[in-house]
């Protein structure tokens, strides 16, 4: 396996990407891999190298890359929103296809936001191959004010009380002052077009390939969830599975180099596909 890593252009922003190319000719099926928001990419960098090297040794090519504002790519984070994000993939998608034009298809793997950003991406046509939502957020307003209590925890443990409420920084948000969460920055275009509580909703999608929903559950005996399940039925192909693991993009006791059974889960319904 080789992994190359590399920026590209587009749209005047310029682009961190890291390839993992089989050893061997790659599989018809390559992978672009969308990332979750903030802190929450930071805590799961290491369970997406490890997933997509152990796809590369499956034969996969997999392309991994940080959205505008993100990483190492450039441009801020206020100036992003959904729209960017999705040309981000689109052009993420065409760079994998541009360096390796034996590969047929292409296909999405996202936590999480990254996710979202995933499942809408492909009802747009930007992919073709497999889609994998790993514990995809459907509520966004849900989400964003989740985010925002983050912000409010901060200013207790700075200032001893809270100087903002949520209600305050969201109405600055809208007025164009970004609100830092965890050193991340929400600005108004990726609020006001996230934040929404039908960001991904559980109704017919046009997107005909072959797609997993996966809920992720720190104990096998916690409830599934329904709207994940609906989700996966509102899929031509869609399937719904579940892995046990440590919410692994948080800021949790075990560190997780690797998320096994997710991993597990994800390699064994894309091997189904190919038998």
């Amino acid at each position: 396996m080789a992994e190359e890593p590399f920026f590209f252009s587009h749209d005047r922003v310029q682009l961190f990407a890291m390839m993992h190319t089989p050893a061997a000719a790659p599989h018809a099926t390559a992978f672009v891999m969308s990332h979750p928001f903030g802190e929450e990419k930071l805590w799961s960098h290491r369970v997406y190298v490890s997933t997509a090297r152990a796809l590369a040794a499956r034969g996969h090519a997999v392309l991994r890359f940080d959205f505008r504002g993100a990483g190492d790519s450039s441009g801020l984070t206020p100036d992003t929103s959904l729209e960017t994000h999705l040309a981000d993939l689109r052009a993420a998608v065409a760079e994998l296809r541009r360096r390796l034009p034996a590969v047929r298809h292409v296909g999405l793997i996202g936590l999480r936001l990254g996710a979202s950003f995933a499942a809408l991406a492909a009802e747009e046509g930007v992919c073709d191959g497999p889609l994998v939502l790993w514990e995809p957020i459907l509520d966004g307003e849900a989400y964003f004010q989740e985010l925002l209590r983050s912000n409010l925890s901060t200013q207790l443990s700075v200032y001893g009380k809270v100087h903002e409420t949520r209600e305050v920084l969201q109405e600055k948000i809208r007025a164009g002052t970004p609100a830092n969460v965890d050193g991340y920055e929400i600005g108004k275009s990726l609020f006001e077009s996230c934040a929404r509580g039908d960001l991904l909703q559980p109704a017919a999608k046009r997107y005909g390939g072959p797609t997993l929903v996966v809920q992720i559950v720190a104990n096998e005996k916690l409830k599934e969830r329904e709207d994940l399940g609906a989700l996966a039925q509102a899929y031509t192909a869609g399937a719904a599975a579940r892995a046990v693991e440590q919410p692994f993009w948080r800021e949790i006791k075990p560190f997780c180099a690797r998320a096994s059974n997710l991993e597990r889960v994800t390699v064994e319904w894309l091997e189904k596909l190919n038998a």
